[in-house]
């Protein structure tokens, strides 16, 4: 016998992780179907480069950033012909600077599908859209490590990271995907044995995660020793400074002993540990002068005009709902958030720097810092209309009100990520190019399947807020009964 669509949908609205799944599936969906219909290949998105890599790799060779990203014609006719670079320097492996990892897992796709480039290039993009997607997923799950007692927080905190210009990079030959996947589940691992007892599990999964965040890409490198050392500090006061020690060694060392050699090599072949300097020299990128120039940025402008709703949140409404919370509270220093804090100015510190010496912005290089910042967001969103109707933090009328306000903000949101990618997709596909590598129905079947998810995503979030409207109103009418006083059924005087 068939569930009913509500039933179904009580039963899924009831799942802890319901929305991050959604939310997860639903951008699985978009970055597959840009995936299919976006020509081979991107150059705006490194595809080239990337490619590039995988081939010398299949051959047997370790790339540097000088090495030509098809060096063999003959073999490779295809290859030859779509990935030849405009100039010399965008002939190169430009990605070469990143440690092997991805690409090597890549590497049987090349094997298998190198005579058929488009094919081989898409199954290359879908491998890094799952990882966006765990990702998303992931995202959820620690936001909700961080304010367990605020359900709502976390599931808008899903809906938040998924920016329009996230998604659209989700549907190319890139390692951003898995590589900021395994950097927030290293997050996740460290929040977990900072927060509860030091088991086994959480300390294999913050070793795994850890050595495939730093053989991915370089910036999973400072996501290894910031969490290596807030082990360190927080288990050594709590559990004795020998497992402290222990754990961050593994956590830490393991990461270090599996790729420390490629940065090293980055090191004596471009003089710093990235190759960041190397390659601005390349590409004969000029430092900007000041802020004045800052629309000099190559990059930047699409991501803030594709974000201006939590762009305008973050600057208005989280500095309400901090100023709320220390009011309440006072400043309590959490050792998970300050982590996440100082990873997240980190983060942009160098992030400015490398912009400032004329490197381009894309909004993928702040993924492994989104959990805090998207659900920073979050808790700012929450802040509208508090000043009018507040009630009691900690009450089911409290969390109603965070669940109704959260389902209006991911409507919102969600409506202008669907007009947002339709824009991005329009001006960027189908009007520079006349065919697709995938035509028929299945682009437009997943266009439709997305939305559907994406409805289905608002409608769990107003079943939660529904369910607690009922049971407010149950929690009303039983302390209203136990008020008056129960009338007898007889008269004793009678």
């Amino acid at each position: 016998m068939t569930a009913h669509p509500t039933t179904l949908l009580a039963r899924v609205a009831r799942h802890p992780y319901a929305v991050p799944l959604l939310a997860a599936t639903m951008l699985a969906l978009v970055g597959a179907q840009i995936a299919l219909v976006f020509k081979v290949p991107s150059w705006g998105n490194d595809e080239p480069a990337h490619t590039g890599y995988v081939a010398a790799l299949a051959e047997g060779r370790l790339p540097t950033i000088e090495t030509d990203i098809v060096d063999d014609p003959a073999r490779f006719p295809g290859t030859a012909e779509e990935f030849r670079g405009w100039d010399e320097e965008h002939g190169d492996i430009w990605t070469a600077n990143h440690p092997p990892l991805f690409h090597l897992a890549m590497v049987p796709v090349w094997w298998a599908l190198s005579d058929h480039q488009s094919g081989m290039v898409i199954t290359m993009r879908l491998a890094n859209t799952l990882g966006f997607a765990a990702w998303l997923f992931l995202v959820g799950v620690l936001a909700r490590e961080l304010v367990p007692r605020r359900p709502a927080v976390a599931a808008l905190a899903v809906v938040v990271a998924a920016a329009p210009t996230l998604v659209l990079r989700s549907a190319f030959f890139i390692n951003d995907g898995w590589a900021s996947a395994s950097a927030v589940l290293l997050l996740l691992a460290t929040v977990r044995l900072m927060r509860g007892d030091v088991t086994r599990r959480w300390v294999v999964w913050a070793v795994v995660a850890g050595t495939v965040a730093a053989g991915t890409r370089a910036q999973g490198v400072l996501v290894v020793a910031m969490c290596a050392l807030a082990l360190l500090v927080v288990l050594g006061r709590r559990e004795g400074w020998r497992t402290g020690l222990g754990v961050a060694a593994l956590v830490g060392g393991v990461p270090a002993a599996a790729f420390g050699w490629f940065f090293l090599r980055n090191l004596r072949l471009y003089g710093d540990l990235t190759g960041q300097d190397a390659l601005l020299e390349k590409f004969g990128r000029v430092p900007v002068a000041g802020i004045g120039r800052i629309d000099n940025i190559p990059g930047l402008t699409e991501p803030t005009l594709a974000t201006p709703i939590v762009l305008a949140v973050a600057l208005l409404l989280v500095p309400v709902a901090l100023a709320r919370s220390v009011r309440r509270h006072g400043v309590r220093l959490d050792p998970v958030w300050v982590m996440l804090a100082v990873h997240a100015l980190v983060t942009l510190q160098s992030l400015v720097s490398f912009l400032a010496a004329g490197g381009g912005f894309h909004d993928r290089y702040l993924m492994q810092a989104m959990p805090l910042l998207a659900t920073v967001t979050a808790v700012g969103m929450l802040e509208v209309g508090r000043w009018w109707r507040a009630p009691r933090p900690g009450t089911e009328a409290a969390e109603r009100r965070d669940w109704w306000v959260a389902s209006a903000w991911a409507a919102v949101l969600l409506v202008w990520l669907a007009g947002a990618v339709a824009w991005l997709e329009d001006y960027y596909v189908f009007s520079r190019q006349e065919t697709s590598p995938v035509d028929g129905p299945v682009p437009d079947l997943m266009v439709v399947m997305a939305a559907c998810v994406g409805a289905a995503l608002v409608g769990v979030m107003v079943r939660r807020a529904r369910g607690l409207d009922l049971a407010v109103e149950l929690s009303e009418s039983a302390r209203a009964a136990a008020a008056v006083p129960e009338r007898p059924l007889v008269s004793r005087r009678g």
